[in-house]
């Protein structure tokens, strides 16, 4: 007869077996989830990089940055390409703006048409700064805004993406690439519906992509850096609107006309 010593031993060994099985059994669950997770990962990369090169594969055109522009990635408009005469005295203003951006929209409806006069008088050359670091639109219609600007100049450019503007979708919407190509078109570009369906700049025009990122870390003049759109600088200042919550406003066309004509008077 088992002595209860001998019981204990018992009880004791097969409480240790447990615990050894269910340890083991928890290793397992732990392979067997990694793994799981492992593939999953996998899989996830693959289908992005699936979808990339379907997306590249049905852009087209090889990848490439836009020419003619600015060492800042910027579009000059001056007097002479929209029929004016050249001033060399012309202030610089320098214009960054989102397509998608709302404010962009707003300030364009104020200050748009004062831009083009002043700009056709010879008062002053604008530098248009395009980025995109809102949403896929910003993307779009910027790549879309090179292949305007490489066939049709820099006036075909201006008139373009103030239809765009005019056209923005409300946040997170999109347009149609036809609706780019009808504006392109409309803005005397004939020949760019070939590089927008291609979208030969959709690397550089992408969401933060290398137009975006440097302007964000070029300072103006004074060392100030951009911190949203739409912002403009005048002779390389950055003109800044009244201030909301201790915080330097939007500029509206009062304070853009007043900058221009302080540099005028310097």
């Amino acid at each position: 007869m088992a002595s209860r010593d001998d019981k204990r031993e018992r009880r004791e060994r097969a409480a240790e077996l447990r615990k050894e099985r269910e340890r083991q059994e928890k290793r397992r669950r732990n392979i067997i989830t990694a793994a799981i997770v492992a593939v999953v990962l996998v899989v996830i990369a693959v289908a992005g990089f699936a979808i990339k090169s379907a997306v590249d594969e049905a852009a087209g055109d090889s990848v490439r940055t836009p020419k003619g522009l600015t060492e800042n990635n910027g579009v000059v408009l001056s007097a002479t390409d929209v029929g004016g005469t050249a001033n060399p005295d012309a202030v610089k203003v320098t214009f960054f703006e989102d397509f998608a951006c709302p404010h962009c929209k707003a300030f364009e409806a104020e200050a748009g048409t004062w831009i083009d006069e002043q700009v056709k008088a010879g008062t002053i050359e604008a530098e248009f700064r395009p980025i995109a670091f809102l949403t896929q639109f910003s993307s779009d219609a910027l790549a879309a805004s090179m292949c305007v600007f490489e066939d049709g100049g820099a006036a075909a450019y201006r008139d373009f993406t103030e239809q765009v503007f005019v056209n923005q979708p409300t946040e997170g919407g999109e347009l149609d690439e036809s609706d780019f190509v009808e504006m392109a078109e409309t803005s005397g570009a004939t020949g760019a519906k070939d590089c927008i369906e291609g979208r030969p700049f959709r690397d550089w025009a992408e969401v933060q992509g290398p137009p975006t990122k440097a302007a964000f870390e070029t300072p103006d003049a004074e060392g100030t850096k951009l911190s949203g759109t739409p912002t403009v600088w005048v002779d390389g200042v950055t003109v800044n609107g009244p201030e909301v919550d201790g915080q330097p406003g939007v500029p509206g066309l009062a304070d853009i006309q007043a900058a221009v004509e302080a540099a005028q008077a310097r």
